[in-house]
C-alpha cells in the first residue's frame, strides 16, 4: 500500500456453516489476486461467530506495528453491522491499542453486478420451470427501515428485468417473511416458485431454505427451485477487487473511521 505500512482489513459477518467460511475465504484471496494484494496486505475478521473478531483483528495489527487500515466489510447494505456492531468493535480496539488511522469502504448490496447476479440466478431458475413461476428475492433481514428501503429497490430492479411475478421478502428481522413472500406469490396464482437469496455467501440460514419453503407449502400443490448465494461471482470479485485496489494503489475510499 501507499503512503506507509498498512493493511486492507477484510470483513466478514462470520458462520458456522465451514462450506460458508471456505467460499468467503475464497472470495477474498479472489479479490486479492485481482487486485494486486499480497498477503503482507490482506488481514482478515468477522462480525461475529467466526475468529478473529474485528477487535480483536484490530488489536494484533497494532500490537505488528500497523495502524493504518482499510476497512472493507463484505456485507450487503448499511444495516446494524455498519452502523453500529462495527464502530463498537473499533472503540474497543482503541481503548486498548490507542487511535487507529482508519477508512471505511461504503457497503455493497444496491450495485449493478449484485443485481445482475440476482437477474442471473432468477432467470436461470424460471427458465427450468413451467409458465407461470414466480419468484422470491430473499435476505438475511434486519430492523433498519434504511437497508429494507435499498433491498425493496433492487428487488424492484431485479423484477423489472425478468418479467416475473417477484415479491421480496427476509429470513429474519422486520419486513415481509419469507413465508408472506411465499404467501404472496401463491395467492397471485403462481403454482411454482424460484428462491433467490440476495445473500453473498452460504450460511446456516440459506442451507435451511428448502425445508422452510417445504413447511410453509405443506400440501399445497406447488413446486419451487432455490438459487444459491451469490458468491464468487467475477463480477462481484472485480467490483470488490477495485475499491481494494484504489487503497492499495492510491487515495483511500469512503471516510475516516
Amino acid at each position: 500500500m501507499t503512503g506507509g505500512a498498512g493493511k486492507v482489513l477484510f470483513i466478514g459477518h462470520g458462520t458456522r456453516l465451514p462450506g460458508g467460511m471456505d467460499m468467503w475465504h475464497r472470495f477474498v484471496d479472489d479479490v486479492a489476486e485481482r487486485a494486486g494484494l499480497g498477503d503482507e496486505d490482506v488481514a482478515r475478521a468477522f462480525v461475529e461467530i467466526a475468529q478473529p473478531d474485528v477487535a480483536e483483528a484490530l488489536v494484533r495489527l497494532a500490537a505488528a506495528g500497523v495502524r493504518r487500515v482499510h476497512m472493507v466489510p463484505l456485507l450487503l447494505f448499511s444495516a446494524g453491522h455498519m452502523r453500529v456492531d462495527l464502530p463498537q468493535a473499533v472503540a474497543c480496539a482503541e481503548e486498548q491499542v490507542g487511535r487507529l488511522d482508519l477508512t471505511w469502504s461504503r457497503p455493497f448490496g444496491d450495485e449493478s453486478a449484485f443485481i445482475d447476479v440476482a437477474v442471473d440466478r432468477a432467470q436461470a431458475l424460471v427458465a427450468r420451470m413451467p409458465e407461470g413461476a414466480g419468484v422470491v428475492l430473499v435476505g438475511r433481514g434486519n430492523r433498519d427501515e434504511g437497508a429494507q428501503r435499498a433491498f425493496a429497490g433492487v428487488a424492484e430492479n431485479v423484477a423489472g428485468r425478468i418479467g416475473r411475478p417477484l415479491v421480496h421478502g427476509y429470513l429474519a428481522g422486520t419486513g415481509r417473511s419469507l413465508e408472506g413472500a411465499l404467501e404472496d406469490l401463491w395467492r397471485m396464482g403462481c403454482g411454482h416458485i424460484a428462491v433467490v437469496p440476495y445473500l453473498w455467501f452460504p450460511g446456516l440460514l440459506t442451507e435451511g431454505l428448502p425445508q422452510r419453503v417445504n413447511r410453509w407449502r405443506g400440501e399445497r400443490r406447488i413446486s419451487f427451485r432455490v438459487a444459491e448465494p451469490l458468491g464468487r461471482d467475477p463480477r462481484l470479485v472485480s467490483l470488490v477487487a477495485e475499491r481494494a485496489r484504489q487503497v492499495a494503489h492510491g487515495p483511500a475510499a469512503g471516510s475516516s473511521a
